[in-house]
Parts: structure tokens; C-alpha cells; sequence
């Protein structure tokens, strides 16, 4: 079973839908007020903003993942790159699900420089591929579910590395929901 919710996810949420209702009752209570149902919607909106903040919040504390051993190698027959490494839960609850995401940037010159896209060379035009592709790739995958608090789980990531590449560079990071 994926659990997001830990009891203070529970107790946060609590504590602003009372709040709401509260606000509610008090709100359709009085007689004077000739919109009621603008000031229910605001109430409404302002309590989801805070149900929001405050599962960020509470999320920074419960969910805290070490990324370690991370070690990447090209395999060049296939033009793949296998990323190896482990997570673990270093906080105090259980986490549902933990992803690690990882980011390739190409080495040319053009990527270092901060632009979104590759653009082919002259000589790519010549002979057909002259078409604009990215400078980076991103992918994210789930590598362990349930991970209690202190357990420690291995993970492998295959990408595909692609051709136009000069080289990479890997940023690699990790997170619970």
C-alpha cells in the first residue's frame, strides 16, 4: 500500500477543513451579509492554499531521501547509459514512493552556454539532419515503494544516450511522495 498521508498530513488537513467549516458556519450565521456565497468561495480557495503550503511543508520534514554510491557508465554497442546507485530513507516516517530523477546534458559548447536546444552543423544539413533537438534529457523513475524509515533500497536507471552527443554530463537527484 502507497501511503503519502503520514498523521501530520492527516492532522494539517484536519485542522484547516475545521477551520473552513467554522469559518462557514459563522459566515451563513449572519443576516446582514448579502454575499455569502463569495465570501464561502474565498474562504474556500484561501483554505485550499494553505492545505497546499502546508503539505509542502510538512512533506520537507518527513520525507528525507540519501542518494548514494550514484555511478553512471556508458555502454557503447547499445548507446546506453546505466546509472547505478541506492536510496535511503534517512527520516523517521515511511515514504510511499521514491523516485530518482536524472538529467543528461550534452558537453557541446551551445549546452554549457545554457541553450535549450541543439542546432546541427553544416555538414548534419548536408546530409539531411538539420533539424533542432535537445540539449538535454530527463528521466524519472520510481525505485522503491514503501521504504521504511533507516531501509536502504539499490536502484538501476537504463537511458538512452543519445547520438549527437559530444558527451554528457549527469545530474542525478531523489525524491519521496
Amino acid at each position: 500500500m502507497n501511503t503519502y498521508f503520514t498523521f501530520w498530513h492527516y492532522g494539517a488537513v484536519t485542522l484547516i477543513t475545521l477551520g473552513l467549516i467554522t469559518l462557514i458556519i459563522s459566515t451563513l450565521r449572519q443576516s446582514n451579509l448579502t454575499s455569502k456565497a463569495s465570501i464561502i468561495f474565498t474562504y474556500t480557495i484561501v483554505a485550499l492554499g494553505f492545505v497546499f503550503g502546508a503539505l509542502l511543508i510538512i512533506d520537507s520534514y518527513t520525507k528525507k531521501i540519501t542518494l548514494s554510491n550514484v555511478d553512471d557508465y556508458r555502454f557503447l554497442p547499445t548507446e546506453k547509459i546505466f546509472f547505478t546507485g541506492s536510496v535511503r530513507n534517512s527520516g523517521n516516517y515511511t515514504i510511499g514512493e521514491v523516485s530518482v530523477e536524472i538529467k543528461i546534458v550534452n558537453k557541446d559548447s551551445a549546452a554549457l552556454k545554457g541553450k535549450p536546444s541543439y542546432q546541427s552543423n553544416a555538414f548534419a544539413e548536408l546530409i539531411g539532419d538539420g533539424r533542432v533537438k535537445p540539449s538535454y534529457l530527463i528521466v524519472t523513475e520510481v525505485v522503491a515503494t514503501n521504504l521504511k524509515p533507516g531501509q536502504r533500497k539499490d536502484f538501476r536507471i537504463i537511458m538512452r544516450h543519445p547520438t549527437y552527443f559530444k558527451g554528457y554530463t549527469s545530474y542525478v537527484r531523489a525524491y519521496g511522495q
